[in-house]
Order: C-alpha cells, then structure tokens, then sequence
C-alpha cells in the first residue's frame, strides 16, 4: 500500500479525490527520500480477508477506494469516498483491484453519509452504501469497543486495499496489507500539528496508526479497514480517512474511529437494515 510522497505547496489544502485518502499538503517543502517510495506492505492472503470491499463506477472497473462488508446488504466506507456518488458497484471479496476473476459484484443503490461529517476539518469520515441484493460473503464484525486491551494505543492493527504502490504510480492489481501501530489520540494530534499550520486537529472520531517511514495506507485505500485481533478474528475499528504525505516518519495515518459511530452505524446490522 502506498502513498505519493507529497514535495510542497503554498498552503495546507484538502486534495480530495476519487482516488484516494485526502491528502493535506504541508504549508511549506516536506523533505522525502526518493528510495522509500513504496510504503511497506504485503500482498493479501487470498481468500482471506472477503469482507473487503472495492467501490467502482462499472462491475469490472478498477477499485477507486475501499469499504467493508458490515452486514449482507450494507458496506462501511468513508463519507469523502461517497461525495459525488461515483461508486455505483462493489467487488466483494475479490484479491483484484479490477476485472470478474473472483468475488461477488453487486450494484450499490443508496449511499447514507454521517449526518455530522465534517469535510473540512475531517470529522464523522463515515458513509453507508445499501447493496441491491445480499453477499454471501460473512460480514466483518464491527468492533464497539475503544481504548481497551483490544485497539488501545500500541496495539498492532491492519490496513487492506489497493492503494499506489509507488509515488505517483499506480494501484496495487492485487490486495495489500500493512501491519500499523495505533497511537493515542492526544499523541497523534502533536505530532499532525507539528507538521505545520492549517491540518484538521485530531478528535474523538478519529484513530491513528502507523507513523513508521515507508509503512502507510495511501491514495486508493480510501475507506477500506483498519482491522485488529480478537481472538484470532479481524474485527473493525478503522476507516481509511486521511493523512499528511504518505509514509513519513512520526506521522501516523488518520482513520475514522467506528466506536465513535455506534449510534449511526448499529441500525445497519440488523437482518433488515434501516433505509
């Protein structure tokens, strides 16, 4: 998974696109290495993981950002991947970021954002997407739980998706993963503001992870999971939602934090979810 290494610009601007995590430009040069271009990560288990989503525009176009299957007609993903309502199709358990090799495609026929996202400032990154008939896939659980011995700050998590897979490359034709340690809150905000002026500050809805340089989720993984361990099953506690560059040292990847959701979230779950 990866992330374009970002070299400058005038102000800090949200770069948002179909393709990826907002980016926030740093008000000044931010110094990179050309040698870590690719941010580390693994290719998938295959067959593993099923629960991960592609949203596309076609059946069988390319993955533009990333979702979790959270019940058999509902997918999680970040509110910024709904604006303009592209995603018209999901790729459910598929290794590929495009094509009909695998999985199940299934057409999207509503998308909900958080009442209270807040694009500017990146709060409530949520969205649910209502599929138009059911997976056969097994949902992920959603995990409810914050800052216990589950997804407390230190823990080891996992990111999944298709992101770039070099700087201004292209996307992963093959599902990556990357192991990601989880920051406090209050850690994760000094180290996103001591990257200049102008970035979001870090809030209740929000969990970071990562901060090892060349280890990052980057454009494309947009939505996708942020999972941990419980016992010995992924469970979900992370939405893909921004960060400042791609891999750089001491600053972690921003995910929205789904406990922080329950109350939007959980009437989804249901064997006939609200509408």
């Amino acid at each position: 998974m990866i992330k374009t290494a970002i070299i400058a610009a005038v102000a800090a601007t949200a770069v948002l696109a179909e393709e990826g995590r907002v980016d926030y430009f740093a008000p000044g040069p931010v110094a990179h290495n050309d040698a870590i271009e690719i941010v580390g990560g693994v290719e998938a288990e295959v067959g593993k993981h099923l629960y991960v989503t592609g949203l596309r525009r076609t059946p069988e176009g390319k993955a533009s950002c990333g979702a979790s299957l959270i019940a058999p007609t509902v997918l999680l993903t970040a509110a910024h991947c709904a604006v303009g309502n592209w995603a018209a199709n999901a790729s459910i358990g598929s290794h590929f970021l495009s094509g009909a090799k695998d999985g199940e495609r299934i057409a999207i026929t509503k998308i909900i954002p958080h009442p209270k996202y807040d694009a500017k400032q990146m709060t409530n990154d949520f969205a649910i997407m209502l599929l138009a008939s059911p997976s056969k896939v097994t949902p992920v659980e959603v995990y409810f739980g914050d800052n216990d011995a589950v997804n407390a700050p230190g823990i080891n998590s996992t990111a999944r998706g298709w992101g770039t897979v070099k700087s201004g490359g292209q996307q992963s034709d093959v599902l990556k993963e990357v192991v990601l340690k989880i920051w406090g809150n209050k850690e994760c905000n000094t180290a996103i503001q001591s990257g200049g002026s102008g970035y979001p500050q870090i809030t209740a809805t929000n969990i970071c992870a990562g901060g090892v340089k060349g280890e990052d989720t980057c454009q494309g993984d947009s939505g996708g999971p942020l999972t941990v361990q419980k016992n010995g099953v992924d469970v979900l506690v992370g939405i893909t939602s921004w960060g400042i560059g791609c891999a750089n040292a001491g600053l972690p990847g921003i995910y929205a934090r789904v406990s922080e959701a329950k109350d939007f979230i959980q009437p989804y779950l249901a064997d006939k979810p609200a509408c």
